[in-house]
């Protein structure tokens, strides 16, 4: 690769969509850090929570 080549590559934006983050930044919550977009918690009742659980357990 020339260096006019490497040049014109580093000027470049890592994404020009849509969608344009960093490349080398994580989309999923279990990024480090704290989350700048996080999604909503999780609902779960005690009854549901309860038969998770059992499920699991039988496992």
């Amino acid at each position: 690769m020339s260096d006019d080549d490497r040049q014109r590559r580093e000027e470049r934006p890592d994404s020009t969509g849509p969608n344009s983050r960093p490349r080398d930044t994580t989309i999923a919550q279990t990024g480090e850090g704290i989350p700048d977009d996080s999604g909503r918690p999780v609902q779960v009742d005690e009854a549901e929570a309860k038969r998770i659980e059992e499920k699991i357990r039988e496992i």
